[in-house]
């Protein structure tokens, strides 16, 4: 026994085993019909489990990120930029993990990990210096300071500073 397979024109027509009929109308039956929208009560004396919300008792000052000028010019010089800057974040990163003993006993600051733009660094004609925090892997308070140059032409790295936190942010 053959297995019948049509074939879906346009125009609404269906083709099987080489003849033509005419599809007058569709109709879509959904899966899961509409139920009403009213709220299904909870029996009484039941409560949702929640956690409680705690403040921590040691807020974090809160800094407003300096403002950056973006760069401007062509497509292709604005997309080398943020390829040179991200490059030269991921290359200052990873020269502090090397100079901490790894990722085994440091981590960076979330901001070293994400957009380059957002990472902490004063740009130079020359240069792009790093300055973040780090720490133990899983750190809440960072406990190292690092800054690293990174060359703008040839990617080179130079740890400047990597040692205890020097001043706040």
């Amino acid at each position: 026994m053959k297995s019948i397979f049509p074939l879906c024109l346009a125009g609404g027509s269906v083709l099987i085993w080489g003849s033509l009929l005419s599809v007058q109308a569709q109709v879509i039956t959904p899966l899961f019909p509409e139920t009403s929208r009213t709220p299904i009560p909870l029996p009484p004396g039941q409560d949702i489990p929640t956690l409680p919300i705690v403040p921590d008792p040691r807020p974090v000052p809160t800094t407003s990120p300096r403002p950056r000028p973006l760069p401007t010019g062509t497509f292709e010089e604005i997309s080398r930029y943020f390829r040179d800057l991200n490059r030269a974040k991921n290359l200052a990163r990873q020269a502090a993990e090397i100079a901490n003993g790894g990722l085994q006993r440091y981590r960076a600051e979330a901001s070293m990990h994400g957009a380059a733009i957002d990472a902490p660094f004063e740009e130079f004609a020359d240069a792009w210096i790093f300055t973040f925090r780090g720490g133990e892997p899983g750190f809440t308070q960072p406990s190292i300071e690092t800054q690293v140059r990174v060359d703008r032409r040839t990617f080179q790295t130079t740890i400047l500073y990597n040692g205890p936190i020097r001043s706040l942010r």
